[in-house]
Order: structure tokens, then C-alpha cells, then sequence
């Protein structure tokens, strides 16, 4: 039985929700370390992430999600298969857009 730090690796695509969480994420790390250590005038981008994020909610509308689809970002029901397994044409596809996972 091979060691799990031997096991094959595999590229997974990163669909438009996660890439909406990983950029709501930063900006909101980034304004508050930016809001405590330079000016707290930048908690004024740490409040205005949260409302969009509500808004976003209370109306399932999202310009970041839109924006990321028009650069190319896939839904997941476009990247994969009901089992978790990836598309055959997402596997092609996304290559610039993919993380590694150790199996």
C-alpha cells in the first residue's frame, strides 16, 4: 500500500463560488489589517464587503459572480459530474484555474 504522501495528485477546477469566497476573504483580511495598522478609515471596505455580501443574499444577485463568469469562471454544474467526479471537458479546460489534491 503506498504512502499518502505518494499518492497521485489531482487537479481539481475552482468553481465561481469558490472563487467568490477566496476574493471576499482577502478583501475582508486585507481591509481590516489595513483598517488597524495604517488608517481605520479602511474599516469603511471591511463594512461595505459585509453589506454586499448580505445584499448578495436577500437578493441572489452578485456582481463579483458575474464579473467571474464574464473572465471565464465556470458554475460547478458545469465542472462536475453528480458523483464529485470532474468533467472530462472541464479536466481540459481548466488548467490555469485548478488546485492540486492529494488522494
Amino acid at each position: 500500500m503506498p504512502h499518502p504522501s505518494q499518492a497521485p495528485t489531482v487537479r481539481r477546477p475552482w468553481e465561481v463560488a469558490r472563487w467568490g469566497r477566496l476574493l471576499a476573504g482577502a478583501s475582508t483580511l486585507a481591509f481590516t489589517v489595513l483598517g488597524m495598522l495604517v488608517d481605520p478609515l479602511w474599516h469603511i471596505g471591511t463594512l461595505l464587503g459585509a453589506l454586499n455580501l448580505v445584499v448578495t443574499a436577500v437578493t441572489d444577485r452578485c456582481v463579483l459572480r458575474d464579473a467571474l463568469l464574464r473572465l471565464g469562471a465556470k458554475e460547478r454544474e458545469d465542472l462536475f459530474l453528480p458523483g464529485g467526479g470532474v468533467r472530462p471537458e472541464a479536466r481540459r479546460a481548466g488548467r490555469g484555474s485548478a488546485v492540486l489534491i492529494r488522494r
